[in-house]
C-alpha cells in the first residue's frame, strides 16, 4: 500500500521538538509495516524530515509528486528522497498525489494539505486519516466524510488492516 503523507512543510503553531518526536514514531511505524509513502517535500521541511526518518527506519520506498515542469522546482523541493513522478505543474499536484496514494495520513493542516484532502473526497475517493496530535481542531462537520480522526497509537492497527 502507498500512504500519502500530507501536512505542513513548515510548522506554525506547535512545539517543533514534540512534532519531530511524533514524526519519528510515525515514520518507524510506517517503515515497520512495509508500506510505501508518497510525499511532496520542501527542502528543510517537516515532510522532508519525515521522509528521511522513514528511510532511516528501513522504509521501503518513497514516491515524490513533483511539478517537474515548473522552472526552479529543484531549488525548493527535495527530489532526492525517492522516485520522482512528475505532475507537470502545481495545478495538477493534488490530483496526481491522489492517483498515487491508496490512503492519506494527515500530519497537520496547511493549504496544500487541505487541497489534497479535498481532492480525495471527489476524485478517486479514498479515506483520509487525520492524526489528532497534529491538528488544532476537527474540520467543520459538513466536511467530515471519508475522514477519520485517529491517535498515533491507532496508526499501526489501521494501516495493517485489510479493510482499507
Amino acid at each position: 500500500m502507498k500512504i500519502g503523507i500530507i501536512g505542513p512543510n513548515k510548522l506554525y503553531n506547535s512545539d517543533l521538538d514534540r512534532r519531530k518526536q511524533l514524526l519519528n514514531d510515525l515514520a518507524k511505524t510506517i517503515a515497520d509495516s512495509g508500506h510505501q509513502i508518497v510525499l511532496t517535500p520542501d527542502k528543510d521541511s517537516l515532510l522532508e524530515y519525515f521522509g528521511q526518518k522513514y528511510l532511516e527506519c528501513g522504509g521501503k520506498k518513497i514516491w515524490l509528486i513533483i511539478p517537474a515542469d515548473e522552472i526552479g522546482h529543484e531549488d525548493y523541493l527535495n527530489t532526492s528522497l525517492g522516485e520522482v513522478i512528475s505532475c507537470g505543474d502545481w495545478d495538477r499536484q493534488a490530483n496526481e498525489f491522489n492517483r498515487q496514494s491508496d490512503i492519506f495520513l494527515c500530519v497537520g493542516y496547511s493549504w496544500g494539505a487541505l487541497k489534497e484532502i479535498a481532492c480525495a473526497q471527489y476524485f478517486n475517493k479514498k479515506k483520509t486519516l487525520l492524526l489528532k496530535e497534529t491538528i488544532s481542531e476537527k474540520l467543520p462537520e459538513e466536511l467530515n466524510f471519508l475522514v477519520d480522526y485517529i491517535q498515533l497509537d491507532d496508526v499501526k492497527k489501521i494501516i495493517n488492516s485489510e479493510k482499507l
